[in-house]
């Protein structure tokens, strides 16, 4: 029954939207609390980019912050 109604596409959307705000507001505040492993990001983006590489390792720290550790340990030491 519950499978059977339908709902629109914008109304998907606007859910997407709602469920983005906390897990970037948790992914921001991860970034903030944990410089260490947005610097080690940040070394390893400077070697392919060195324009702007502080913003990205941030961007990506936040937006992918449940694998962020993961990420960081990958990166070399700076």
């Amino acid at each position: 029954r519950i499978l059977g109604h339908q709902v629109s596409v914008g109304a998907l959307i606007e859910l997407a939207m709602w469920l983005a705000i906390p897990y970037l507001l948790i992914g921001f505040a991860w970034t903030v609390f944990h410089p260490e492993q947005t610097q080690r990001i940040q070394a390893r983006i400077e070697a392919v980019s060195p324009t702007g590489a502080d913003a990205m390792a941030f961007g990506l720290a936040t937006a992918l912050w449940p694998a962020a550790l993961q990420i960081a340990d990958a990166c070399p030491a700076p």
